[in-house]
């Protein structure tokens, strides 16, 4: 019966073991788990230790809670530490005393090498801890250590997304402030330039008023620079899936707002599906690629199509021309903030980077594919 109620025990354990890897908190795991192996074996403590490679021995946990050991570990303990495969027994005495954190003068402690650079400390007072129930206890305490890794990877995870999110921030306000600083300046020396003319343009020549005007359209450049990176910078995905949006009066009402020349024919699909979004964003995922078929377009009789279809249950989105073309060369270059293929006075070279970040934040992907003189076409995909 005594043998049973072991096996019991350690079944018990293994299903806990099991269970606790439901969890992503390391000190909810090694409390919880302990806690009970201390208590199902009849233990009086345990602790865990980090060796790290400049041979710091760290304490990470303890039950109950010990003193913090933080110290360099002498030779014959990292030998003793680095030749245990498994587990390893032994009485206590006081060559191990810098290894236990809480006050200890007799007993039975058992080490358990969890990983590479951890190890679980089993302490009894009496002689309750025998090779046979050490043994009994290493499937368990190896399940314990796998679900410690996964929870140090998230940990660690964790902490470098909370770290990039305050980087995030920290440049959405400094492009808040960039934008505020040079946005005034610009405004200021746009307003002395009509000043200028409006007063002395009678008194100026023809060279003069060239270079005024040439002022004018770099100073429009600069504030259209400012306004890309201000919206690049601010694209998150905390914009997004606020509503549901309707595709076809979005692009209707581009259509209707944008300059289309003479030359240029749009053809519109019917029945876009609605989608989960936020309608800014969605319309300038779309203005900035029907802008660019109709700007890099050289055909007499220019056409722009716009459309969708359906592929493996996900809806493929895409915006073609006959214009141009691309060459296979710059695909990959294209979506990098400031690329421009051609000088182009009107164009910053920063509309199909916000096209990118802002299909990337609805989990979507964007490609393309063109031919020289032929004309481009833009797929994209939107997990909404």
């Amino acid at each position: 019966m005594e043998k049973d109620n072991k096996i019991l025990d350690i079944l018990r354990l293994y299903e806990y073991s099991m269970s606790i890897g439901k969890s992503l908190d390391y000190y909810e795991n090694c409390d919880s788990f302990l806690k009970l192996l201390l208590h199902r074996r009849n233990l009086n403590a345990c602790w865990i230790l980090n060796l790290d490679n400049n041979d710091l021995l760290t304490k990470k946990y303890s039950v109950p809670h010990g003193n913090t050991i933080n110290s360099k570990l002498s030779s014959e303990l990292k030998t003793f530490l680095q030749t245990i495969n498994g587990y390893t027994i032994f009485e206590y005495n006081d060559s191990y005393k810098e290894l236990i954190p809480i006050k200890v003068d007799k007993g039975v402690i058992a080490v358990y090498k969890l990983n590479q650079d951890n190890y679980l400390f089993l302490y009894s007072n009496t002689s309750n801890i025998s090779p046979k129930n050490s043994e009994q206890l290493l499937p368990v305490i190896n399940k314990l250590s796998h679900t410690l890794e996964a929870c140090t990877v998230f940990d660690n995870k964790k902490r470098l997304l909370e770290q990039l999110e305050e980087k995030n921030k920290d440049l959405s306000n400094y492009a808040h402030i960039v934008s505020h600083d040079l946005r005034s300046p610009l405004r200021n020396i746009e307003t002395l330039l009509s000043w200028l003319k409006e007063d002395h343009g009678e008194n100026l020549n023809e060279e003069a008023l060239q270079y005024l005007s040439s002022i004018s359209e770099n100073i429009y450049k600069m504030e259209s620079l400012v306004k890309g990176i201000l919206e690049y910078s601010t694209i998150k995905r905390s914009d997004f899936n606020l509503s549901e949006i309707d595709l076809n009066t979005t692009i209707d009402g581009i259509i209707n707002y944008i300059d289309i020349p003479e030359n240029i024919e749009i053809k519109i699909a019917k029945n876009f599906p609605s989608v989960l979004g936020n309608k800014h964003r969605l319309q300038q995922l779309f203005q900035n690629l029907i802008d660019n078929a109709i700007k890099y377009n050289d055909k007499p009789a220019g056409l722009v199509e716009i459309g969708f279809y359906k592929e493996n249950n996900k809806v493929v989105y895409y915006v073609k021309d006959n214009g141009k073309g691309i060459d296979l060369k710059y695909h990959s270059k294209i979506f990098n903030a400031f690329q421009k293929l051609e000088n182009n006075k009107d164009s910053i070279g920063i509309g199909l980077s916000i096209v990118e970040k802002i299909v990337t934040s609805y989990g979507g992907r964007i490609w393309l594919t063109s031919e020289i003189n032929q004309g481009t076409t833009f797929f994209f995909t939107l997990e909404s």
